[in-house]
């Protein structure tokens, strides 16, 4: 028993550099797959001498923390991410209902959180995973945006749509599935509906998780952010020019710029998002918000009904990123975690030339678990392309039912980009997100 935070702390930094086959006093078979909690067991046991548990209280229960030890990846140009979400609790629709954040299960087990950090490698024994990392993280220093995140699950399962409920629906707090699919209990009964909903727990997202593991530090500082999503910082940001058009916005800007004597940039709306906004790079560097989220912003054109008369496109494509599953590709981890933000500009007829498109609003979208679904096709039709080196076997537009991505040229015109496919890494195609499907999720 620790008598304090300042004792644990102490006590944990004789952690690091040790592997699991060390901690692993009971010879417990290490199985990630049969017991995806079995390093956490271990951790307990072996290093901090406590018996396991499944209480809904925390761990160390005097001081209130909680104890979740995760593996991180490191990758090729020597940066670290967390390997998964962090789940937290499960969530009884049934219960849930009845709770308020401020005394809910949640708060009360995971309000301080130790996390204990292993590099994992795929071809290592888990036994031999070295512990490098431990941070004591506070929930409160983000607690505006994980109450604001709780409420929405809670009013989702509140109005009957639990089954409706998905991670990238909320910016810090998630509610990811929990349990085998495979297994009857997997679906169950959720209060004010007819439809059953796939059993959830709540979660720490991964993006967010990814933000608390690149700070250095024990205890992290709280954040000084007042918004509660990236969505609400974009319309904050954007909300002045409503109205104006592109060049209208520029020369707000800059009082020196003037395109009555030369050509408007093909990039005028993301020169003016990078100044409004702010350039991504700056942002996942200086704010907390964009650090904890996995955000993507986009200028993109519509029409007086809010349909893109452009697609929505991604970075290009590389080969070696589809060597892995659905589940464990870097395309799963966005779509399954990110919000795209769109910076929408009004174009109420073709003759409307761009810099003279009139910003309209601020919209954010995730994906469903339908999208993912859809999502998942896609990025399966690339492997098979790949594997049977036949381009005709990539998603092109229209490839199939209830498409939502598909792979379309990202660069100069007539340079044979499919002819080409396979003849590097790095290709010169991209996923584009269909234009009927942004339609559907911006005017919603």
């Amino acid at each position: 028993m620790f008598n304090d935070l300042k004792e644990l702390i102490e006590y944990t930094n004789n952690i690091k550099g040790k592997n699991f086959k060390i901690l692993n006093i009971y010879n417990k078979e290490i199985n990630l797959i049969k017991d995806k909690g079995i390093l956490g067991k271990i951790v307990e046991t072996g290093f901090y001498e406590y018996p396991n548990n499944n209480l809904a209280e925390a761990d160390f229960k005097n001081l209130g923390v909680e104890l979740k030890v995760s593996g991180y990846i490191k990758n090729k140009n020597g940066t670290i991410r967390a390997k998964e979400r962090i789940k937290l609790s499960s969530i009884n629709y049934s219960d849930i209902v009845n709770e308020e954040f401020n005394f809910s299960k949640l708060l009360s087990k995971n309000r301080k959180i130790l996390f204990i950090w292993y590099e994992y490698k795929k071809e290592v024994n888990p036994e031999d995973f070295v512990i490098t990392k431990y941070q004591l993280y506070d929930m409160e220093n983000d607690i505006k945006q994980i109450e604001n995140d709780y409420n929405k699950i809670l009013n989702t399962i509140k109005n009957g749509e639990a089954h409706n409920l998905s991670e990238g629906m909320t910016t810090y707090l998630g509610a990811c599935t929990s349990g085998n699919p495979k297994e009857s209990s997997y679906i169950c009964e959720q209060p004010n509906s007819v439809y059953k909903a796939k059993r959830r727990a709540f979660s720490l997202k991964n993006s967010y998780i990814n933000g608390i593991l690149q700070q250095d530090g024990i205890i992290l500082e709280a954040d000084k952010i007042d918004y509660l999503s990236v969505e609400d910082y974009v319309s904050v940001q954007m909300k002045k020019y409503v109205g104006k058009t592109q060049v209208q916005i520029l020369k707000i800007l800059d009082p020196k710029i003037d395109y009555t004597t030369k050509p408007v940039p093909k990039n005028i709306g993301n020169m003016i998002s990078d100044r409004v906004v702010g350039k991504a790079k700056d942002l996942i560097k200086d704010n907390d918000l964009f650090k904890k989220t996995k955000s993507i912003i986009k200028n993109i054109p519509v029409n007086d009904e809010m349909l893109p008369i452009e697609r929505v496109s991604f970075r290009t494509l590389r080969l070696d990123e589809f060597e892995h599953d659905w589940e464990d590709s870097e395309w799963f981890a966005l779509f399954n975690d990110f919000q795209l933000v769109t910076i929408c500009y009004e174009v109420k007829d073709s003759s409307i030339k761009n810099g003279y498109r009139k910003y309209k609003k601020t919209k954010s979208f995730y994906f469903t678990e339908d999208d993912l679904g859809s999502a998942k096709k896609s990025y399966q039709k690339v492997q098979n392309a790949i594997r049977n080196k036949e381009v005709l076997y990539l998603p092109y537009p229209k490839t199939f039912r209830g498409q939502i991505i598909e792979v379309a040229p990202k660069g100069q015109k007539n340079d044979n980009c499919y002819k080409n496919f396979f003849i590097n890494n790095i290709t010169k195609v991209c996923f584009m997100l269909d234009k009927d499907f942004v339609h559907k999720k911006i005017k919603e």
